[in-house]
């Protein structure tokens, strides 16, 4: 089987990023082992791998919080290796005005460009250690999973994941004042049209992505529990009754319908109770409910699958493998998972991946590895490259 090409971040540079003060890292093309005690910045080099790649922490609720103290500006650069040629991605965090204002600007080669234009560039998978409670969580970390790979691979549905987002914010405003006397209704049909076309195009971007991971996560599923168990993936659109809707428009006018039905339930309690913002992808074992038939080793074993899943289905449909990013994940599995996880992230690419975890034993000596040391927000080599230092100051200080 000839090996996928990959996607791989070459080097990193740190500018004020969360606990790094300047900090240039070169990254190897296989497994890069980021070793560490913790709350020295390991989680914070892969979030700002994923941050460059998704215009957006994936952890950080403000932009904010990604300054180091003090600080009134930050920046993450990637040098990124592509099948097709090298390119950069940069992004940048400015205060303006107020303290709480950020003004963020993204680059790719140098010149500006709209976050549309950035995701997908470098694609990534993310595995933090909340992922191995994807099964029995709650639906938000099954929607993020999703959301994820959609927005690296489809950009209108990535546009409008955030157009909902902002109307479904506007439409639960007006609902408060309304709830509160404090406003009229009357403006609330046109949020709901609105609302509904960006949800149409958001609900089957996410049902067509859940039925492409469904036969690749069974067959990772197959791989790593020998062929003894079979996972079945459903999306749930809650509130629209019947079988799922097959285009965009059909799914906004049911989400009309059914929230026109709940006019009194959403006056009553102030927010808007249907949408994609309350769906869930349903995760099955041998045909059952996974959240009460998995046992913990069965849970780990199904989300290990669709993590495989995500990162088949990017190289499938981007044509190169994503940079894998591992947050001390490995330490929650045991050795049998560990070796499958490690073997099947493996077949059939050149997958590079940056694992972190405060023992690195037993993942030094691998073919192509290499290994970092941080402690406080400061990077030195232990392995097969060296993390680089110099070159000019990303923004003045």
């Amino acid at each position: 089987m000839t090996p996928a090409p990959a996607c791989r971040v070459e080097e990193l540079r740190l500018y004020c990023f969360r606990n790094y003060a300047d900090e240039t890292v070169a990254l190897g093309p296989g497994l890069n082992v980021v070793s560490g005690p913790n709350a020295q910045g390991k989680t914070n080099l892969l979030e700002a791998i994923a941050t460059a790649a998704l215009t957006r922490s994936p952890r950080a609720s403000s932009s904010a919080e990604l300054l180091l103290w003090g600080a009134d500006a930050a920046q993450v650069t990637a040098r990124v290796r592509r099948p097709d040629g090298p390119t950069t991605l940069e992004l940048r965090l400015q205060r303006s005005g107020g303290q709480d204002t950020l003004v963020r600007t993204l680059r790719v080669d140098g010149s500006p460009r709209p976050a549309r234009a950035v995701l997908g560039v470098c694609p990534v998978v993310l595995f933090w250690p909340e992922d191995l409670l994807l099964v029995k969580g709650a639906p938000e970390g099954r929607r993020r999973l999703v959301d994820v790979v959609v927005a690296q691979t489809d950009a209108r549905a990535a546009a409008e994941m955030v157009r909902y987002r902002r109307v479904l914010d506007q439409r639960n405003a007006l609902l408060r004042q309304v709830r509160l006397g404090q406003a009229s209704p009357a403006p609330l049909p046109g949020f709901t049209q609105e609302l509904a076309r960006a949800a149409g195009i958001v609900l089957i971007a996410r049902l067509r992505l859940v039925e492409a991971l469904a036969p690749l996560a069974a067959a990772a599923l197959r791989e790593i529990s020998d062929g003894r168990e079979e996972v079945g993936l459903r999306y749930r659109a809650e509130g629209l009754e019947g079988p799922l809707p097959t285009t965009p428009e059909e799914a906004a006018a049911r989400l009309v319908v059914a929230l026109d039905g709940r006019h009194a339930e959403e006056l009553a309690r102030g927010v808007t109770v249907a949408g994609p913002h309350r769906d869930d992808v349903d995760i099955l074992l041998d045909e059952r409910p996974a959240r009460a038939a998995a046992s913990q080793g069965q849970q780990r074993s199904l989300v290990l699958a669709c993590k495989l899943a995500e990162v088949r289905h990017l190289t499938a449909l981007l044509g190169m493998a994503p940079v894998l990013l591992l947050d001390d994940v490995l330490s929650e599995l045991d050795a049998r998972r560990r070796e499958h996880l490690l073997a099947a992230l493996g077949a059939g690419t050149h997958l590079q991946t940056v694992l972190t975890t405060t023992d690195p034993r037993g993942r030094r000596g691998r073919i192509g590895s290499m290994s970092l040391l941080i402690r406080r927000g400061g990077v030195s080599a232990g392995g097969s490259a060296a993390a680089a230092r110099g070159g000019t100051p990303p923004l003045s200080r």
